[in-house]
């Protein structure tokens, strides 16, 4: 096998399994799949350029991940990713840092995750128009709706911050930057996991003391990890869709 295709082979069948955990099994890409996805494509890609005496290829499943992850954490902090999502944007990054697809507009990507980004963020674009409006119609939010916190289960992500601040309980919309003035944290809405069993049951007995007003707003996220892999795959196989749209509405020769 060409050792060059070889991150292919190997970032597909994690895409393929990340999107069936995120759609069929309770919304959590595992950590056994995307840490170690991240490590073996790093270590591939030393492995790699020790072999050919090449620093700078060696270095590149390293480069690679630093780029996903600085990227994915962003969108993290903006609330629109977990952290699942983080890490298996990671991975790909370490597998395919770059990547020459057989047809496309340009010879190749040397920043693929950026590709593999915008790919995704195309091809969901759709779909969550789609169902923003289906949701709209219902009378619904689109990604937030308001529920009674004796209703809370475990896992439920919510929407707002939750703390105690000696005996006082307070709650606001989080910000980018998150103070941590907290003397214990309730709920939090930057945990991929949603709320804990412990928390659950201490909303709700604040409720029941009446120190907490029986609301609380939740997530209603969207599996992003299916578009990732979406994205995926197509820059695998023609590239950059941006371009390719650019192509079809401007004229370009492709």
């Amino acid at each position: 096998m060409n050792l060059e295709l070889f991150p292919v082979f190997v970032v597909v069948p994690v895409a393929l399994v990340a999107s069936y955990w995120d759609l069929c099994r309770g919304r959590i890409i595992p950590d056994w799949l995307t840490l170690r996805s991240i490590f073996g494509g790093i270590l591939f890609h030393a492995f790699l350029g020790l072999v050919r005496g090449d620093l700078t290829l060696a270095c590149f499943g390293g480069i690679g991940a630093l780029l996903s992850f600085g990227i994915a954490y962003l969108l993290w902090l903006t609330g629109g990713w977990a952290g699942g999502d983080v890490k298996l944007f990671t991975a790909f990054g370490a597998w395919v840092p770059s990547y020459s697809p057989p047809h496309s507009l340009f010879l190749g990507y040397p920043l693929f995750p950026l590709t593999i980004l915008f790919n995704s963020a195309l091809l969901s674009l759709p779909a969550i128009c789609i169902f923003a409006m289906i949701q709209k119609l219902r009378g619904r939010g689109a990604f937030y709706e308001e529920v009674k916190i004796t209703e809370l289960s475990e896992g439920d992500i919510p929407a707002e911050l939750i703390y105690l601040s000696g005996e006082e309980v307070r709650r606001e919309r989080p910000s980018m930057l998150v103070r941590g003035k907290w003397d214990k944290l309730l709920a939090h809405p930057r945990r991929a996991a949603g709320l804990t069993q412990e928390q659950v049951r201490e909303l709700k007995s604040l409720v029941e003391k009446g120190k907490l007003e029986n609301k609380i707003r939740i997530k209603k996220g969207i599996p992003f990890g299916p578009f990732l892999a979406a994205g995926l795959l197509w820059g695998l196989a023609l590239g950059d869709l941006y371009s390719l749209l650019l192509s079809l509405l401007l004229g370009w020769p492709r």
